[in-house]
């Protein structure tokens, strides 16, 4: 279990060292004469450490920037400014062709499986293509040999190979984008809301699958989803996300037994549990939630809040230790009532 190496997978320097990190969209604004624009900030100055064989995980509604995190993480999007440093390199002063090659260690699994996999592609064309793109990494002599060792890792047939992704249930597919994403023995995987499109009893069995190539291939996740239950069953450490910021970070279990930001506080308060000691206190969160265009100013989640004062409009509050053993960006960071 990936809980179990947290005190372990924290010692040392990190794998992964996100600063600073920004990326914002400017938008056409129609209603403007003369061709006016806003800007999205869809990612606002998130940093976070990553250590070998430990699982980030990131929860937030919605449009919150997760997927946006991701995409910028993988340079499949560019970031506006901010570090993310690769065992010290900084991957956004990579050039395209640096950049190609540092891919081979970062990989992702999309949220969903079948709009990721190439439908008129078979299964074994899907798993080896990395290995097309990176010629010597894999002697095409043992292509199929290796095709079919990745299928049954992941709990599918030799005989799927020859199939096409029409042909197998979500959670087949998404078995299939896992495979993909472990040709290139990568060291970090994103794995952006693996889960999300799939029934329960299937999400488990990822979960469980995830947990298990884990341990045997020393991987790192960057673990994003909305659903807390599911982050809190992976993750060693947990992110909470609210309008392109974190707003809590810290170890899995003082995130859930002892949330102090309000948002966290809601979030868990409406998380159903069958275990009557770990229902708590309903929090109604009140509103909308702001558009990225125009976020409210000082505490973004103030608009929100019912600890809100005068000062969490004029002053933002930063990410630090309030309280509790966990970072959170709350002026008035409390315990959660029972």
């Amino acid at each position: 279990m990936a809980k179990a190496a947290s005190e372990s997978a924290a010692v040392g320097e990190p794998l992964f060292k996100v600063e600073n990190l920004v990326k914002h969209f400017e938008v056409r604004d129609g209603s403007l004469l003369g061709g006016g624009s806003k800007v999205i900030r869809a990612v606002d100055d998130v940093s976070f450490t990553l250590h070998r064989g430990e699982t980030l995980g990131i929860v937030g509604e919605s449009g919150c920037g997760k997927s946006t995190l991701a995409r910028v993480l993988l340079r499949l999007v560019e970031p506006t400014s901010g570090k993310a440093h690769l065992e010290g390199e900084n991957i956004f002063d990579l050039n395209k062709h640096e950049m190609r090659l540092r891919r081979r260690r970062l990989q992702i699994i999309f949220q969903d499986p079948f709009a990721s996999l190439n439908p008129r592609m078979t299964v074994a064309e899907i798993v080896r293509e990395p290995w097309a793109i990176f010629p010597g990494e894999v002697p095409r002599r043992e292509w199929h040999d290796r095709v079919v060792e990745l299928l049954k890792r992941v709990g599918l047939n030799a005989d799927d190979a020859h199939r096409h992704p029409h042909q197998f249930s979500g959670g087949q597919r998404q078995r299939i984008g896992i495979a993909r994403s472990l040709a290139l023995n990568p060291e970090i995987v994103i794995c952006d809301e693996p889960v999300s499109a799939l029934d329960v009893s299937i999400q488990a069995q990822v979960i469980n699958l995830l947990e298990e190539i884990q341990d045997e291939f020393g991987l790192s996740y960057i673990f994003i989803a909305h659903d807390l239950s599911i982050v809190r069953h992976i993750s060693d450490r947990v992110a909470v996300m609210y309008l392109g910021k974190f707003i809590e970070l810290g170890n899995w279990r003082d995130i859930y037994e002892s949330p102090t930001h309000p948002y966290t506080q809601a979030l868990l308060s409406a998380a159903p549990s069958i275990d009557a000691a770990e229902r708590r206190q309903r929090i109604i969160l009140e509103g909308e939630v702001p558009s990225p265009l125009s976020p409210p100013t000082g505490c973004r989640f103030r608009t929100r809040c019912h600890r809100a004062e005068d000062r969490c409009a004029s002053e933002e509050p930063e990410l630090s230790l309030r309280g509790g053993r966990q970072l959170c960006a709350c002026h008035f960071a409390a315990p959660m009532p029972a």
